[in-house]
């Protein structure tokens, strides 16, 4: 080996020890080493910030934030919500939810929607006696499966598709929105399969972490009307299925200031009636976006934004509230929030909430606006306890507007008719425009060390092709699996990819290994978009730890998991995957 091709392999060497000890971000880990090249002459400074005018790499953080506003609209919760007829059975909740979250992460980025969907996921569990640890980890790997599908379903084909973009590999300079799709249907197919059929019996049972405060949680009161108008109007207690609501139940009905009782199954309801249901936690927070066909209290008005949190608050001891009612205390003027329900500990709240007096150490669940933390901080009357949920409340034609201009971007690439690069800038301007977006929006959901993680990982690569180093390391690798085809060539480079990824990122694992899986391909004379989708494939098959994929690290702490969960679960998994993505590959490519 040459000096050069000595420095960056030990540069590469330490990339890889520090990302797997994660002493340091992904992003200055890859920053040190480009500086570091560049600093002793490997590289030039162009070479260096070559990935910043990469359009590969603008289109992939402009889908993040095209992603981020179709979040906005609400439209997966509706979806998942109202149109999924969804069953008590766990098994054919499994096969109802992984399509579902496989579907939509082909074409968003798959990490949102994990985070999307877990609350709800998480309900079901609790209503069906399922524990999380049964249902966290197929989310997290159907996020996965979807994201391989195509180029826009996941970070690590937009990064693979900028590497291709920055490298001069015969006869292939981008990557197809479904170049990924043939091999990907049936890593889909094969992995939703052994998910249904053996590895969800290899899924602990085991209670969460929170699972103490679920079996005992706390009752709130809440208010709602029926509306003149309403489909309740007319209708039976039993009739309104008011008797088997998920996790609220009626305590009580008021009309005209009167209580009526006792409440039976066939008590009629009528315009005016004011019911008092009692819930958990969730269920009154889920009654802002569902409510049943019932209107929320007349006290009731929500601030006017897009955005609204669902927040619990306690009243302190020295707020100015205590010995107020609460139709006197103002919460939209004061606070930029309404009361939504009401929990007092030991004591059973009835009667309307407006005419509750409240207390210190009262809890409340709020729906809060924008200015709520800032006008909070002037004050000592409320502390916050936690954030139970984001509501987003857009308008109906806004959210299919959105909806629809985003897939017809898509289309457009996939049909050749304008590449997405100028679809997404031209929408993104639209969206600013119109003010669906804004600037401090687009600002604050823009992931800088994505975009670091990317652009220096191109310059690294750079230093690989540049110093030679990745046609003699791809040499190496032809003449040791060379015996065993192409096809072994291949199963190399895929391995090699979903090893290095389970223990550091998979953007990083697919950066690193890129310049020789091209190299390997170019060496043989053979088609290097295989060898490519095989870095994609590799990095994004990630099952068998929390680490080394995003969403596995985000259901990790909800599903009460261990690290030796996923390795029991995820390896068979990870094997499969193995023989599916190689073989695949072979066929669709006449490798075999």
């Amino acid at each position: 080996m040459t000096a050069e091709q000595t420095i960056v392999t030990c540069v590469l060497g330490a990339v890889v020890v520090l990302l797997y000890s994660r002493w340091l971000s992904a992003s200055v880990i890859f920053v040190m080493a480009a500086a570091f090249l560049t600093a002793v002459g490997v590289l030039t400074p162009s070479d260096a910030m070559t990935g910043f005018s990469n359009d590969a790499i603008a289109v992939l953080m402009m889908l993040l934030l095209v992603s981020q506003t179709i979040r906005k609209t609400g439209i997966l919760e509706w979806i998942f919500e109202t149109k999924i007829k969804l069953s008590h059975r766990y098994r054919n909740f499994m096969g109802q939810m992984m399509p579902f979250v496989a579907g939509t992460s082909a074409f968003m980025n798959n990490t949102p929607i994990v985070a999307l969907l877990v609350p709800f996921v998480g309900d079901w569990g609790r209503r069906h006696n399922v524990a999380a640890s049964r249902l966290m980890i197929p989310v997290s790997f159907a996020a996965i499966f979807g994201g391989m599908t195509t180029l826009i379903g996941t970070s690590t084909n937009l990064i693979v598709n900028s590497l291709v973009v920055g490298a001069e590999l015969p006869g292939l300079d981008r990557l197809a929105v479904l170049d990924f799709t043939p091999v990907g249907v049936m890593l889909l197919v094969g992995g939703m399969l052994y998910m249904l059929l053996v590895g969800h019996r290899l899924l602990p049972s085991r209670k969460e972490p929170s699972s103490s405060f679920e079996e005992s949680p706390r009752k709130y009161l809440v208010e709602t009307l029926v509306e003149p108008g309403s489909s309740l109007v007319g209708r039976t207690i039993e009739e309104a299925k008011l008797r088997s609501l998920e996790g609220l139940y009626l305590a009580e009905i008021i009309r005209d200031d009167e209580t009526v009782g006792p409440i039976g199954p066939d008590e009629v309801l009528e315009a005016g009636d004011v019911l008092l249901l009692v819930g958990a936690t969730e269920a009154v927070a889920e009654l802002v976006k569902n409510s049943r066909g019932l209107a929320l209290a007349e006290l009731f008005q929500p601030p006017d934004h897009e955005k609204l949190n669902v927040i619990e608050v306690v009243v302190s001891p020295r707020s100015s509230l205590t010995e107020r009612q609460v139709r006197e205390a103002d919460f939209r003027g004061r606070y930029d929030a309404a009361i939504l329900a009401v929990h007092r500990q030991g004591e059973r709240l009835l009667g309307k909430i407006g005419d509750i007096t409240l207390r210190s150490g009262d809890l409340l669940l709020l729906v809060a606006g924008a200015d709520f933390e800032k006008r909070l901080n002037s004050t000592e009357d409320l502390y916050v306890i936690s954030k139970i949920r984001e509501i987003h409340n857009i308008e109906v034609a806004k959210s299919i507007f959105i909806v629809g201009s985003s897939l017809a971007c898509i289309l457009l690439s996939v049909l050749g008719l304008v590449p997405l690069f100028k679809s997404l800038l031209v929408l993104l301007v639209v969206f600013m425009v119109t003010r669906i977006a804004t600037l401090s929006e687009l600002r604050h959901n823009f992931d800088f060390n994505l975009l670091i993680v990317a652009a220096f990982a191109l310059a690294v690569g750079r230093a690989v092709d540049k110093t030679g180093l990745g046609g003699l390391f791809s040499d190496w690798v032809v003449e040791v699996f060379e015996p065993l085809g192409v096809l072994g060539v291949l199963a190399a480079v895929y391995l090699v990819t979903n090893l290095l990824a389970d223990f550091i990122t998979t953007a990083a694992a697919a950066a690193i290994v890129f310049p020789f899986a091209g190299a390997a391909a170019v060496s043989m004379g053979a088609d290097p978009k295989p060898f490519v989708l095989a870095v994609a494939y590799g990095a994004a098959a990630n099952f068998i730890t929390p680490i080394g994929y995003q969403t596995n690290l985000l259901i990790y702490g909800p599903g009460g998991y261990r690290f030796s969960d996923f390795t029991k679960v995820g390896l068979p998994l990870k094997l499969l995957c193995t023989v599916i993505a190689v073989l695949g590959l072979g066929l669709v490519y006449g490798l075999v």
